[in-house]
């Protein structure tokens, strides 16, 4: 699924995720599919400044605590996308197994279509 890196990942390999998507925020996915994390072009800034290399595999920077959905409502991620200034929130299921994103387009289209 696009916005996703496996935890095996390197810096590089994420940055190039990020080129690909035009965002700067990734969804960190287990070998066995469940979301473990997110990771930000902020959160690799950091590891690099602390010294560490291109080739380090972003499951050991990966934010585990995240912002996410249980399911689609585009109100509340309305909110969480004002209140937070994010790019991307996941929509995970019980299992923590990724069903879909709300990206800041999907917000644009859902406040174009409720303008008066």
């Amino acid at each position: 699924m696009d916005y996703c890196v496996k935890e095996s990942y390197t810096i590089k390999e994420t940055l190039e995720q990020f080129e690909s998507n035009n965002d700067r925020v990734a969804i960190v996915v287990s070998e066995n599919g469940k979301v473990v994390g997110v990771v930000s072009q902020g959160d690799i800034l950091r590891a690099l400044s602390a010294g560490m290399g291109m080739y380090v595999q972003i499951g050991q920077i990966i934010q585990n605590s995240f912002l996410h959905l249980t399911e689609k409502d585009m109100e509340e991620a309305y909110q969480i996308f004002k209140r937070k200034k994010i790019t991307l929130l996941p929509i995970i299921n019980y299992n923590n197994e990724l069903v879909d994103v709300i990206t800041l387009d999907d917000i644009f289209a859902f406040l174009e279509e409720n303008r008066n």
